[in-house]
């Protein structure tokens, strides 16, 4: 079975940036929307991807120099890093 990861973002059109680097690194993820948590805003968008691409997915998103306020694993304290 696979297993998910999911990169949280405060606003879609993060998540949409996200995305698209992602994808140009090779990784297919899926724009959705975050189980509520007190941890994230509600407006939160999230892109899930299979966990076994999270070293990858990492790799990509600090080589595209996107900064770590903007996104978070699902398993963080908060969006700034």
């Amino acid at each position: 079975m696979k297993q998910q990861r999911l990169i949280l973002c405060r606003s879609q059109s993060e998540a949409m940036v996200l995305s698209r680097t992602l994808s140009k690194c090779g990784i297919n993820g899926k724009l959705t929307r975050p189980p509520r948590s007190k941890k994230v805003r509600s407006c939160s968008w999230a892109i899930d991807i299979d966990s076994r691409e999270a070293e990858q997915a990492e790799d990509c998103l600090q080589q595209a120099e996107i900064p770590r306020d903007i996104w978070c694993w699902e398993d963080c304290d908060d969006l700034s890093g």
